[in-house]
């Protein structure tokens, strides 16, 4: 471990078993920002131990006696720097947070900070971050302060009842947890591990608030609503004011009544829970996404609206990724497209996929707005000027969407605008105003915009005629068969598509008739009679989905 001069010294405590597929990652995380390692280990029968020596850690083996606290504190009492910092070996540090962690450890007028734990969807840090929870994880090292409870340990109120002045930060600092990313089999296991040892603690003492919020969190897990409903309201009733997670067993107690079909309750639970905590987006949200489902527009657009005005969650609560941002965003977006503000719903839509790690899922609900609203002409210069990765690292998806949603004159767009940048890129072997369809083929071969399987056929150009012939054709006019040559395209057609998948094989003979059906809607929009039903019928056929 690295001394540092005039730097408070930091011992890393961490409790393990068998964890030899994520020990040396978090170990890793951690070097230059921590002075010792002592590892607890309650009957390791992998590599774990030989890679925790390889670090430099001390090591305590420890016969697992079912009690998590006691784990823990037996690290506690060897470690020998200023700072304890608690990590779980499926857990790591952000490269970014090594440097503030040290300057949270100079800051000794605090007693302990929380951290910011980023629960991801994968094993990798790139994978989605699903929640973000604060959580205090680095505190003084002083004999009397000791974790309690034999599950979900904690220690936070034993600082505050040693040291009732106790200050405590809410830092930035991010770690990022991957426990919950693996198989479901897995995550029963744990769940049925942490029911026993909840039970027990609640035997114990069946007055703790926190042990009900967590037994109610456990039920939520198996979809065991009503349970969890009842642990839920225990807790509320239990908890002094000021608790750490009150706001989270509302927002909790919204969703088993939303899930449940209790909207009325979800609603009145959604502001009670926001009167006690303003600041909290994930109610907001919640209650837009309650309101949209009883179909209260205006009142739903008001809630997202003040959502947004939040933005991202305080550092103080736990929240979900996306919500006051993308997410919020989205769920804006369909709420207008619903009131007929089609302008201020690709609006949104285009600010979700902005800020959206992946935004790909967002573009079917834009390119088939722009459809629907008379837009279509205006798509490409659109993302152009607002998504330009979508054009530049996703053309090729981009133009099979168009296709498969009907939207013709943006395909061609698209397809258009391939040929004139690949033109430009080889500009000596074409003239872009004047090239042939055989030149515009050769060049898009070239740029790896279309598939070389056929040389005898010239894939662009005949696409190019099919879209054509597809946007100038009435619904009478246009065939199944018109249709299904466009889908099947091999300019379309993605290249390692398994047609013999049966969800595939449907898809593919459902979509014309999605086609056609889009094109009778489109002519009804025109009839004042049928205009507002077919409008909305327009706009809620089935998406297409990238897999199809």
């Amino acid at each position: 471990m690295t001394t540092k001069p005039h730097q408070p010294r930091i011992s890393l405590c961490m409790i393990v078993k068998n964890e030899a597929d994520n020990l040396a990652r978090c170990l890793r995380s951690v070097r230059g920002a921590v002075d010792e390692i002592i590892i607890v280990d309650t009957g390791s029968t992998d590599a774990t131990c030989s890679i925790a020596r390889s670090f430099g850690a001390r090591i305590i083996d420890y016969p697992w006696n079912g009690d998590f606290a006691a784990a823990r504190n037996a690290g506690l009492a060897l470690a020998q720097g200023t700072w304890i910092l608690v990590l779980d070996a499926d857990e790591e540090l952000e490269p970014g947070s090594r440097d503030e962690l040290l300057v949270c450890a100079k800051h000794t007028e605090y007693e302990a900070f929380f951290v910011r734990i980023h629960n991801h969807q994968g094993t990798e840090r790139a994978s989605q971050t699903l929640t973000v929870n604060p959580i205090l994880r680095m505190f003084k090292n002083r004999p009397n302060y000791r974790f309690s409870g034999i599950i979900h340990e904690q220690i936070a109120a034993v600082i505050v009842q040693e040291t009732p002045e106790a200050a405590m930060h809410m830092g930035t600092v991010i770690v990022h947890h991957y426990g919950y990313a693996d198989g479901v089999v897995e995550r029963k296991d744990k769940i049925s591990r942490n029911l026993g040892l909840l039970k027990q603690q609640l035997e114990q003492s069946p007055g703790d608030a926190f042990q009900h919020f967590n037994l109610a969190v456990e039920y939520m897990r198996l979809n065991d609503y009503g349970q969890a409903l009842e642990h839920i309201g225990t807790s509320l009733k239990l908890a002094e004011p000021g608790t750490s997670y009150v706001h989270l067993l509302y927002k909790y107690k919204v969703r088993c009544l939303a899930v449940t079909g209790d909207y009325p309750g979800a609603l009145e639970a959604c502001g009670q829970g926001s009167t006690l905590f303003p600041d909290y987006p994930d109610l907001h949200h919640l209650k837009g996404a309650l309101l949209l489902q009883v179909s209260a527009l205006a009142e739903a657009k008001t809630a997202l609206c003040r959502t947004l005005e939040i933005g991202a969650s305080p550092p103080l609560y736990h929240t979900e990724s996306g919500l006051g941002t993308y997410l919020t965003h989205t769920l804006l977006g369909q709420v207008c497209q619903q009131i007929g503000e089609a302008h201020e719903a690709a609006a949104c839509f285009t600010r979700a996929a902005q800020l959206q790690p992946d935004p790909w899922p967002l573009i079917p609900r834009l390119t088939r707005l722009f459809k629907c609203t008379g837009r279509e002409p205006e798509l490409h210069g659109w993302l152009a000027g607002q998504l330009p990765g979508i054009l530049t690292e996703q053309r090729q998806e981009l133009l099979r969407l168009l296709v498969r949603d009907g939207c013709y004159t943006a395909a061609a767009d698209v397809l258009g605008a391939g040929v004139r940048d690949a033109a430009v890129q080889d500009a000596g072997k074409v003239d872009g105003m004047t090239q042939s369809a055989g030149e515009i083929d050769s060049v898009m071969r070239d740029a790896g915009a279309v598939d070389d399987a056929e040389p005898e056929v010239s894939p662009t150009a005949d696409l190019l005629e099919l879209l054509q012939r597809a946007e100038a054709a009435s619904a009478a006019e246009l065939s199944y068969d018109d249709i299904t040559g466009l889908l099947n395209h091999p300019a379309v057609v993605p290249a390692d598509r398994n047609t013999a998948l049966p969800l595939s094989a449907i898809a593919a003979a459902v979509q014309p008739w999605i086609l056609l059906a889009d094109k009778v809607l489109a002519v009804l929009v025109t009839s004042a009679m049928y205009s507002p039903a077919a409008a909305a019928a327009r706009i809620t056929l089935p998406l297409p989905r990238s897999t199809d």
